[in-house]
């Protein structure tokens, strides 16, 4: 039951194997501040070209930070823990629109702020991320790499410690250091992926689930952003993953099979469910009473539709007024975000409240 979004994620993931562009997607700081990057024409894409600029959106206002620009791809891609900062990547390209080089930038979102750049690579840097003392670490891709490395950089010393050699994927868990990570391992001709808890300061690992790498899983799980195929909750020991033409091998279900299924795992009781068929971009509420993702819906099913997981009553129901949603992200508990696409390169960024299904535009458009 593979609906047109997923088969576009699909593609995409092949489309930009190698590739490395920025996905520019609205992200939610600390205080419910949604900071993205908009085009100077006001146009929201969320794979910009050209000239973009940092705009924050805050109970209903639109505050445009013109003096935190980038000229070439470039998304938020983290908060920072007291939610003072911001971290994105911006590329150099090519004459042929090809990343060349990555530069990871740091910037506040005071009026007067002005970003600065921590380091520039001409690897593939993936998934950046705060520490909750300021450091960053993130999936640095080299050519000769088959797999990301997990690397730390330390701003205080300017330099660059690699943890792990074979993540294809992680998120955050707590700012004390937990991660949860997505590795990797080879047992004769077939690929493992392994989803585990991670410390990074003892560089402990706990493994909770596991399932077999079907081919050109692994690009997408490290080329998209992992917010489309997974996410941790802030609050129990929950796991919520897109598994694509492949089941889980651990723990085992007996409804398990090989559809691109949506599955939700307690990591502390190593038991698992499968929530949907057919459900990306899974997002946990902030108190973690529900699982929002986005799936099918139709008489095919075709359309794409924000679905929303009770945890307590294990039942999910679709929003009807988010026909077309092509990503989600909470922002309290009583609001979702969504985007949709214009299928002009620019998308609408709107929000939703989960009880009375009222849709209204979190960005307003031009």
């Amino acid at each position: 039951m593979k609906t047109t979004y997923l088969l576009m994620l699909v593609l995409v993931g092949l489309l930009l194997s190698g590739c490395g562009f920025i996905f520019n997607q609205p992200l939610v700081g600390p205080d419910g501040t949604v900071a993205l990057f908009v085009n100077d024409d006001g146009t929201y894409s969320m794979l910009p070209e050209g000239d973009s600029h940092l705009v924050l959106l805050r109970d209903g206002d639109v505050v445009s930070r013109a003096n935190v620009f980038s000229s070439g791809d470039s998304g938020v891609l983290d908060w920072s823990f007291d939610g003072s900062q911001i971290l994105f990547v911006e590329t150099e390209q090519d004459e042929y629109g090809q990343p060349i080089a990555w530069s990871v930038r740091l910037s506040g979102v005071q009026s007067d702020s002005v970003p600065v750049t921590l380091f520039r690579t001409e690897d593939l840097i993936l998934s950046p991320m705060f520490t909750k003392d300021g450091d960053i670490t993130y999936l640095d891709l080299k050519d000769d790499s088959d797999l990301p490395r997990l690397t730390l950089y330390d701003r205080a010393e300017g330099t660059n410690k690699v943890l792990r050699d074979d993540i294809v994927s992680y998120r955050r868990a707590t700012w004390d250091g937990a991660l949860l990570i997505i590795s990797e391992t080879i047992e004769g001709s077939l690929k493992l992926a392994h989803v585990s808890s991670y410390n990074v300061m003892s560089g402990e690992a706990t493994e909770a689930a596991s399932f077999f790498l079907a081919e050109g899983m692994e690009e997408i799980l490290f080329l998209l952003p992992a917010s489309f195929l997974w996410d941790v909750a802030s609050v129990d020991n929950y796991v919520a993953i897109t598994i694509y033409d492949q089941a889980l091998i651990t723990p085992q279900l007996d409804n398990s099979d090989d559809q691109p299924a949506l599955y939700l795992i307690n990591t502390v009781e190593e038991s698992a469910l499968k929530v949907s068929d057919a459900g990306v971009v899974p997002a946990f509420s902030p108190n973690g009473h529900i699982l929002s993702y986005i799936g099918a819906a139709g008489e095919k099913p075709d359309i794409p539709v924000i679905y929303l997981y009770d945890m307590d009553r294990q039942e999910s129901r679709a929003l009807d007024n988010t026909i077309g949603a092509s990503s989600l992200f909470w922002i309290d508990d009583e609001t979702l975000g969504f985007t949709i696409d214009n299928k002009d390169d620019t998308y609408r960024v709107m929000k939703v409240s989960p009880v009375t299904g009222e849709v209204t535009p979190l960005l307003p458009e031009i």
